[in-house]
């Protein structure tokens, strides 16, 4: 190390060491400075460090465990080499950070931003930093509020060397010694002016408030803060006292109570104190007291900082996050139920208390130009227009088609604004000041207005307030518009379900009645064929016999029919049926189809279902039977699986994925299979993939298996391949598990 800098250094540490704050108690004042810098920087860890020989000491922290560290371990140095602001938003980014000790090992940092403590004389103490064990950024505010805070941590130790210095020179100014008490006075002359010249470097003002005779000194960069001057400010406790803003008055006084009784080293506070122009500051006022040998407290010194851009900022910050959480409610309402009703009633409510505004509506348009005030949040004391119809001519006429193009009114002051006459005078009904509206836009046209009205007074409305207001009306638009979509949705539904009712049960009457005149035709085709067979020629043999045929086709269609619109208008209740059971009594019914085709049928276990026992019968039925029809030329092979998430089945080898709380069954068998685009549509009634003359049926056993499914809450699919087989998969919900929260049946 060069000689300059060991010089420096060693002034360096010296001047650390006159303020007299390694290895101090944690202290109110600086803790919070902590804590603020870790909110405004939304990190979880801050710190003020100061720095000697060989360590990094921690005034305070937020979000460490430890007090202390070496001082060649940590990114404070760079803060030191370059004495001034440091934000490292990666430190893996940087190779010669990367493989420091604290980004390897604990606290594990990943972001870093620091800002020297430089006294007024030069000298860097230490740093104000935040951490963050993830990458992130600042942005220039939140540097700004750091630079700061930086500063406040300057004057607090500004403050605890003043008040040692004036506590010393206090306890000599007893001496008889009128030399001593000469020298004592010049020494107090010069500290109170070295405390004056720090706290005008950073814009601070000081106060010495005299206890015994009730008298406060106010230093001339105190008054100016404020905007008085010196004959405007009288030295009076009581005067002081009644500048602080009312509503934080009992909180300081209270403040001050604290310290006289030693319950808090030091005095701090923070508040608004009015302004010679009427105006409030925000101010942090720090001070400590000095007592007698009594114990008696006979005065107290302190400085005020103005920090109105800071809680500028931190209101800003609160404004924001408000901003984003009503956001998230609202949405989150939207997405929870279309009760538009109730979002909108939320709403004027929720922004009502965010903007502190005296009333706030929701205004529906009609295409005359009139409108309704359909949801209002509105304090007492102003003129309540929920429900009110209303109509502005002169917003009809000059202001509707601004709105429709998503014009934003801002109006301060409805008496001094550039607005039509008879638009003023409509507002000034209902006891608008200020007014603030956002048009509510729903598929390019206008639907209504978001409106914030102020009564009381004029309000200047802020870019936080309108683009507040701009971004609920574009989630009420959203809201509305999905509204209208469910409604238009739930009407063409209830449309649908009546309209299929109606055909189930038209195709239920047709095929009812169709039967008896369709008997009576079969008869006597039937009978002409036995009779006059041979007895006429070819031609009306091949006629009669086209009948016939025809006739058969025709009463098997029509007891499918039957069938199919029975499955919903004459299902049975469900009831726990063992599937076993099921199985068997559908192969007996297709004995003779399994006999004549040799057909091997194999299954697994079984299990219990809650099903209506016919319509599960006909879909195991139906499935078996198209395999038996669609193998050609060779022995038909089915098997008939189960599988189930939590049941450890023989479930061979599954493509698809069984729900715990569903049963997934399948019949596989060796057939001809289908090409994958037909894959739907062989469910759809009356669909067919080939000839009569080469498979019989009427192409509605598909669909009403299909419709089966789906009446006991399950779905239906067919996995297949040409010449390769298929298999058609089925589910049935585990009522039972579902009722019981999880139980499962069993197999048997």
């Amino acid at each position: 190390m060069k000689a300059g800098h060991i010089d420096t250094e060693m002034a360096r540490l010296e001047a650390l060491r006159q303020y007299q704050i390694l290895d101090t108690e944690p202290e109110e004042a600086y803790d919070n400075l902590a804590q603020l810098a870790a909110y405004i920087c939304g990190t979880p860890i801050s710190l003020i460090n100061f720095i000697d020989e060989n360590r990094q000491w921690f005034k305070a922290k937020v979000g460490l465990d430890v007090s202390e560290m070496p001082r060649s371990v940590g990114l404070s140095y760079l803060c030191q080499e370059r004495r001034n602001v440091v934000v490292v938003p990666d430190t893996l980014a940087d190779e010669k950070l990367a493989n420091n000790p604290v980004v390897i090992g604990y606290p594990y940092i990943r972001f870093y931003a620091g800002v020297p403590l430089i006294t007024p004389k030069g000298d860097m103490l230490g740093t104000l930093c935040v951490i963050d064990q993830v990458p992130r950024q600042l942005s220039q505010k939140q540097v700004e509020a750091l630079i700061a805070l930086s500063r406040l941590v300057i004057d607090q130790l500004e403050l605890r060397r003043y008040v040692a210095e004036v506590s010393q020179i206090t306890e000599k100014l007893n001496f008889p010694d009128i030399t001593e008490r000469r020298q004592t006075a010049q020494a107090l002359r010069e500290s109170e002016e070295r405390w004056q010249l720090a706290l005008h470097s950073n814009n601070d003002g000081i106060w010495d408030w005299n206890l015994k005779t009730n008298e406060v000194f106010f230093s001339t960069q105190w008054k100016e803060m404020l905007g008085y001057k010196d004959h405007e400010v009288s030295n009076g406790w009581d005067e002081w006292t009644q500048r602080i803003h009312p509503n934080e008055r009992d909180c300081v006084l209270q403040a001050f109570q604290d310290h006289f009784a030693k319950k808090t080293p030091f005095y701090v506070c923070e508040y608004r104190v009015q302004c010679q122009d009427g105006s409030y500051k925000w101010i942090l006022d720090r001070g400590q007291g000095l007592w007698d040998a009594l114990g008696d407290i006979v005065r107290m010194v302190g400085s005020y900082t103005d920090i109105t851009d800071r809680k500028r900022v931190e209101e800003e910050l609160k404004r924001q996050n408000l901003r984003s959480q009503l956001f998230a409610e609202i949405t989150l309402k939207i997405r929870e139920s279309l009760q538009i009703d109730k979002i909108l009633e939320n709403t004027v409510t929720e922004v009502q208390k965010l903007l502190q505004a005296d009333r706030v509506l929701i205004f529906q348009l009609w295409p005359d130009g009139s409108g309704t005030v359909v949801q209002e949040a509105v304090l007492p004391g102003w003129p309540v227009i929920l429900g009110k119809n209303m109509l502005d001519t002169c917003f009809q006429e000059h202001y509707l088609e601004r709105y429709r193009l998503g014009r934003v009114s801002a109006i301060e002051d409805i008496e001094s604004a550039d607005i039509h006459p008879c638009h003023r005078e409509f507002l000034g009904e209902f006891g608008v000041r200020a007014n603030l509206v956002v048009p509510i836009l729903v598929r390019d046209g206008i639907w209504g207005l978001l409106v914030a009205n102020q009564c009381a007074a004029p309000r200047q409305w802020n870019n936080f307030e309108t683009e507040l207001l701009q971004q609920l009306g574009n989630q009420i638009a959203i809201a509305l518009s999905q509204a209208q979509l469910l409604e238009k949705e739930t009407q063409q539904s209830q449309e649908l379900a009546r309209s299929n009712a109606e055909l189930e049960q038209f195709a239920y009457v047709a095929s009812h009645d169709l039967q008896e005149p369709l008997r009576m035709v079969t008869s006597y085709l039937q009978l002409l064929e036995r009779r006059y067979k041979n007895q006429l020629d070819a031609n009306a043999d091949q006629f009669i016999t086209y009948a016939v045929d025809g006739a058969g086709r025709m009463q098997t269609l029509i007891n499918d029919l039957l069938n199919y619109s029975r499955v919903s208008s004459r299902g049975q209740p469900f009831m726990l049926v063992d599937c076993s059971v099921v199985l068997e009594q559908a192969i007996a019914n297709l004995q003779i189809a399994i006999a004549d085709s040799r057909a091997i049928v194999t299954h697994n276990p079984l299990p219990e279902v809650m099903a209506d026992t016919t319509q599960l019968i006909q879909v195991f039925q139906n499935l078996i039977a198209n395999a038996i029809k669609f193998c050609r030329h060779q022995q038909p092979r089915i098997h008939i699986g189960v599988a189930r998430a939590d049941v450890n089945l023989d479930a061979e080898s599954l493509n698809v994925i069984p729900s715990v709380d569903e049963w997934l069954f399948w019949v596989r068998d060796n057939g001809i299979g289908l090409e994958s685009e037909y894959a739907e549509r062989i469910f759809i009634i009356f669909q067919r993939l080939h000839r009569r003359d080469k498979y019989p049926g009427t192409g509605i056993g598909l669909a009403i298996c299909k419709k089966i499914i789906e009446r006991h809450g399950g779905r239906i699919w067919v996995e297949s391949k040409p010449g390769q087989g298929s298999t058609f998969y089925f589910t049935i919900p585990d009522r039972a598990v579902q009722e019981a929260g999880g139980r499962s049946r069993s197999v048997s």
